[in-house]
């Protein structure tokens, strides 16, 4: 347990190496923002774009700075792609941990899990996209796509529980965005396992 844990600190050393101080300190003013919005949710998605070309590192890094090749012959590929995506969990959770305690304090439990089901799917998407495609501008592009449709009130897509009906999330239900994030990790732990195999 404890080699996992040190392997998640190093991912989260290395996915925000490099992140200039006015990115945290904006970061930071959103989340502050997220406390005293009228709306718990309102500022939900400006706090889950904000991150995006970090997200779009996940899956990318050791290919885009040539390390593919040496991270390649570690022996248990399925343990570091799994603290790299939890790293993308634990991004994602702080980004959009305003919005969550509004929720809980208001007892708003349906927007809870929605909020859950969002932290889960945006690095899952991330990771999946990144070691498929080698590339980090696919994410970008379809994660904006699908956050624009989310954001303008397409309830079929809202991954963050932002479209409301009566109250609670009109969005997919956030048993089924967990199931769909915990396939695009498979699909991720599958791919790169495929590709450690043939080396």
């Amino acid at each position: 347990m404890f080699p996992f844990w040190r392997l998640l600190a190093g991912e989260l050393r290395i996915l925000a190496q490099g992140i200039s101080r006015w990115w945290w300190l904006a970061a930071a003013g959103v989340t502050v923002a997220g406390f005293v919005a009228p709306e718990p949710t309102m500022l939900l998605p400006l706090a889950w774009v904000w991150p995006v070309l970090i997200w779009s590192r996940l899956g990318t890094q050791r290919v885009e700075h040539g390390l593919d090749g040496l991270l390649g012959a570690y022996p248990t590929p399925s343990k570091g792609l799994l603290a790299e995506w939890a790293a993308g969990v634990v991004l994602t959770a702080v980004t959009g941990v305003a919005p969550l305690v509004r929720m809980v304090v208001t007892a708003d439990w349906p927007g809870a899990g929605a909020w859950a089901g969002g932290t889960l799917l945006v690095p899952s998407l991330a990771l999946a996209l990144g070691v498929a495609c080698r590339t980090h501008r696919v994410f970008q592009v379809v994660y904006l796509g699908v956050w624009y449709l989310a954001v303008n009130g397409v309830a079929a897509v809202d991954y963050m529980g932002v479209v409301r009906s009566g109250g609670r999330p009109a969005g997919p239900s956030p048993l089924a965005v967990a199931a769909v994030a915990l396939v695009l990790v498979g699909a991720a732990l599958a791919v790169r396992t495929a590709r450690h195999a043939t080396r």
